[in-house]
């Protein structure tokens, strides 16, 4: 069973005094910010990813391409709409997100990002 990534995420912060004001229900699809948090009078938007399954034509490989670059867009917007908020986003630490992140590494020090990797086992971790 692959973990909800969201959920992990929305925990992990939650212990760490953050208090959640929205989360968008991502199984249906809704639409805007994933997660929207705030600790201390500053907020954090989250652009959540989870597992790719694939489909009968699409390798979860390449769906994981897709839905990578789609959190990227979404980091891309949000910092254009806030030059002062957090941002992250929250994937499963998978080896094809993993080696996407680390082609962009000048990126995310540009949009001023960070990375919450959530391992099989439910750790959270932050780059």
């Amino acid at each position: 069973m692959k973990l909800n990534i969201q959920s992990r995420v929305i925990r992990y912060l939650a212990v760490r005094g953050f208090y959640i004001r929205s989360v968008a229900d991502t199984a249906s699809d809704q639409q805007g910010i994933d997660i929207v948090a705030e600790k201390d009078g500053k907020l954090l938007w989250v652009s959540v990813k989870g597992y790719p399954a694939g489909t009968d034509k699409t390798k979860p490989s390449f769906q994981a391409g897709h839905w990578f670059k789609q959190a990227i867009f979404d980091i891309i917007e949000y910092r254009g709409r806030d030059k002062n908020v957090l941002l992250a986003v929250a994937l499963p630490d998978y080896l094809r997100y993993r080696s996407l992140a680390q082609k962009i590494t000048w990126f995310k020090t540009a949009a001023k990002f960070v990375y919450f990797w959530v391992r099989e086992d439910g750790q959270v971790s932050v780059q």
